[in-house]
């Protein structure tokens, strides 16, 4: 939201230097009448996601942007001074897209305990891999996109040493309207933290599931040596706990 932001106040100040305050109230204006359309593609786009199969999705988009930009321009809306105020919006809104897209950390992730990742309407895929130094904490957000988090390859911070049996790896995740996937491994168990903020949380069947640590201690810290302590905050979406 603070890149979206950061974007927004330029694009307001850069009207603002070329065209004065006519063009901003203008450019005001313009967007004011332009917000119902842009809801219902988000909406169009939400629909599309949850009827389409995910890695299908990209189809229906284009088919329907291109139709639509022809509907347009068959109509006129691209001619005369119209298309003088469409392509700039249409431009940064692809610059957007591409700002806010996927963002890691770090590019030297590897050398991290803690690792955060973000989809904003683009989907993403990551697999998470530890060699040096083990992981503690995980991040994800989820804005209008899809993200899958594989922690498989991962090694999970140990309590007291290296040696320690018993290793742990506590995940914050946020999503808005989004979809947020994390796969573990066979041998760990997920704790609950603070899941109450959002209904929308599943759990594979194969994954083992316990309200709070002291019963993971009792039932399954012998046989569940990692375990995943999951808070989720969040407005509409879901989040989904697989296992290989």
């Amino acid at each position: 939201m603070r890149i979206a932001f950061g974007l927004l106040v330029v694009v307001v100040g850069t009207v603002w230097l070329l065209g004065g305050g006519s063009a901003v109230r203008s450019g005001g204006r313009w967007a004011l009448s332009a917000l119902p359309y842009a809801l219902a593609a988000v909406g169009l786009l939400l629909i599309l996601r949850a009827a389409v199969p995910r890695g299908l999705l990209a189809g229906p988009v284009v088919l329907l942007a291109g139709g639509g930009l022809w509907a347009a321009y068959d109509a006129g809306t691209f001619d005369g001074s119209t298309a003088d105020r469409v392509w700039p919006i249409v431009v940064i809104a692809l610059g957007a897209a591409l700002s806010l897209g996927v963002r890691t950390e770090s590019r030297r992730e590897q050398e991290h305990p803690m690792r955060h990742y973000r989809s904003v309407l683009v989907p993403m895929d990551r697999r998470v891999v530890t060699s040096t130094i083990a992981l503690r904490n995980l991040t994800v957000s989820s804005y209008f996109g899809n993200a899958v988090i594989d922690l498989t390859g991962a090694e999970f911070m140990g309590l007291t040493s290296p040696q320690d049996r018993l290793r742990i790896l506590q995940a914050d995740i946020t999503v808005f309207f989004g979809r947020v996937e994390l796969v573990v491994g066979p041998y760990c168990a997920v704790v609950k933290g603070n899941v109450e903020n959002s209904r929308a949380v599943h759990f594979a069947e194969r994954v083992a599931v316990y309200p709070n640590e002291r019963e993971y201690l009792d039932d399954g810290g012998p046989r569940q040596p990692h375990r995943l302590v999951l808070n989720v905050l969040g407005l509409g979406g879901s989040v989904a706990i697989t296992s290989l």
